[in-house]
């Protein structure tokens, strides 16, 4: 996988800003603003607050209905989510990790959704490093359009009248 967040990116557990009878006060975390029918990748780096050696083993993304999510991945410590955005406002979204030590992490993210729509919609990309667990009509048919239409000499897939055959010993 090629693809790796780099906008958008809040990072949790730095410093302090103040402390107020004994309660410390974290700064306040928030994604660039956006518009309705806007989205993009939101990121949330973890590393400030996972013990050393931990990892995320499992996340979750609740924008409360304000948002439609098409994805999420994981790349080391940074959850990312492509968001597209249904609802105006000051926003708030939670995103929630599982650690390799059981812990559980959540952070709340602010971002502000302008009510003018976008000039142009958000579409989402195919999410990163996605491994096909079921097969549909799309991707087969995008499948079986890319296969040879004769059988490869040396063995493989190819398109008999539009019915994959596999040439040789199967693998």
């Amino acid at each position: 996988m090629t693809w790796r967040p780099s906008a958008r990116i809040v990072r949790p557990g730095g410093c302090t800003t103040a402390n107020l009878r004994g309660m410390a006060l974290q700064p306040l975390l928030a994604w660039p603003d956006s518009n309705i029918n806007g989205g993009a990748d939101y990121s949330v780096d973890f590393s400030g607050l996972l013990s050393p050696g931990e990892t995320i083993k499992a996340l979750a993304f609740d924008t409360g209905g304000a948002g439609t999510q098409a994805w999420t991945s994981l790349t080391d410590t940074i959850c990312t989510a492509w968001i597209s955005w249904a609802q105006a406002g000051t926003l708030a979204v939670t995103v929630c990790v599982l650690g390799s030590s059981g812990a559980t992490y959540q952070v709340v993210v602010a971002i502000t959704v302008s009510a003018s729509p976008a000039l142009v919609p958000a579409s989402p990309p195919t999410a990163p490093g996605v491994d096909i667990n079921s097969v549909n009509d799309a991707t087969m048919s995008a499948w079986l359009a890319s296969l040879p239409t004769s059988a490869p000499a040396a063995g493989g897939w190819w398109n008999n009248a539009n019915i994959p055959t596999y040439a040789g010993t199967p693998p």
